[in-house]
């Protein structure tokens, strides 16, 4: 056996006297190798391959989109500004309205970059997505789920605004009803997104996520 010498001049060969190969080191690294499965996979790149690439800038669902997140960037603006100037700069919210003003601007805030990527990710998805391969479950799938839970909620905050400015505010209304039509296609668009169900979010109860089961 050979002697292996630390550096400080110590054998510590007999560290490894006795030693057996460990089980892992003895598998053979390509006994869960499936020769089929490799093949179909090859069939599926090839299929995707033979489509021509996708064109966002052509597509229906992104030129809505577009449209829409422009007069959400405007009323961002108008909103921090203008409209609810008075409620944003207090230091202390105590009245309901206020804090659910807040609240409802606070939500339109955070998401005022988040739809576009992902409506990139799932579009891409779909579109190289080939049959047989995992629907429901599928990344694009799930990607689209999440927007439009988002968009969901988007919803809910523009009309919780509306709730306390009503007809008065033709820019609300008009965000509103973008957001209606941007929905109707986006579900027109990927039909199945809402059966996705997502590990830890849709598989546990109320009761599990506040850890009471």
């Amino acid at each position: 056996m050979y002697q292996v010498i630390n550096s400080a001049n110590e054998d510590i060969s007999v560290l490894a006297e006795g030693t057996e190969p460990s089980e892992e080191e003895n598998d053979n690294i390509f006994q869960d190798f499936n020769p089929e499965a490799s093949a179909a996979l090859e069939e599926v790149k090839k299929e995707q391959e033979k489509r021509a690439p996708l064109n966002l800038h052509e597509n229906a669902l992104m030129q809505n989109f577009k449209q829409w997140n422009a007069h959400y960037e405007k009323l961002l603006a108008y909103l921090q500004y203008d409209l609810l100037k008075e409620y944003l700069s207090k230091p202390i919210l105590r009245k309901q309205k206020e804090q659910e003003i807040d609240n409802a601007f606070s939500v339109l805030y955070r998401y005022k970059d988040f739809l576009g990527p992902k409506l990139t990710r799932a579009l891409g998805g779909k579109h190289d997505y080939v049959e047989g391969l995992e629907l429901l479950q599928s990344d694009w799938n799930g990607t689209a789920k999440i927007s439009l839970l988002v968009l969901s909620d988007i919803c809910l905050a523009t009309e919780k605004l509306l709730q306390y400015y009503g007809e008065s505010e033709q820019k609300l209304i008009r965000f509103w009803q973008l957001s209606q039509n941007l929905r109707d296609q986006m579900r027109h668009e990927f039909p199945y997104a809402l059966s996705f169900t997502r590990p830890g979010f849709d598989t546990l109860g109320l009761q599990h996520n506040l850890g009471l089961k």
